[in-house]
């Protein structure tokens, strides 16, 4: 894997940095845990985990931003394998439009 300038990383964390506030708006507008049928709780588990993973990635990337390019001890992996989980989640969250798509009365 190659390495990332800070220019592309700048550009990632505020990427994550999107991804985090729409996970926490979310969030906050699901339901109790467990409550629904298994699909809303796919959905719902999907949100919690995009999130978290947004914040580890976003957390990971700004660290990062400040240590010296070469020999940097955080791997370009340990911020892309959390970030993809989070992009997943969001495509996730985006088909959960077209599955719970009410019909017109």
């Amino acid at each position: 894997m190659r390495q990332m300038p800070s220019s592309e990383m700048v550009d990632m964390i505020a990427f994550l940095a999107v991804l985090l506030v729409f996970f926490s708006i979310d969030v906050r507008s699901r339901e109790s845990p467990g409550s629904g049928p298994w699909h809303a709780r796919l959905f719902e588990w999907a949100s919690r985990l995009g999130g978290i993973a947004t914040a580890v990635a976003l957390t990971l990337g700004w660290v990062d931003l400040f240590l010296p390019d070469e020999g940097s001890p955080i791997h370009v992996a340990f911020v892309a394998v959390p970030g993809t989980v989070a992009v997943l989640c969001a495509i996730v969250l985006g088909l959960e439009m077209l599955w719970q798509r009410r019909t017109a009365p």
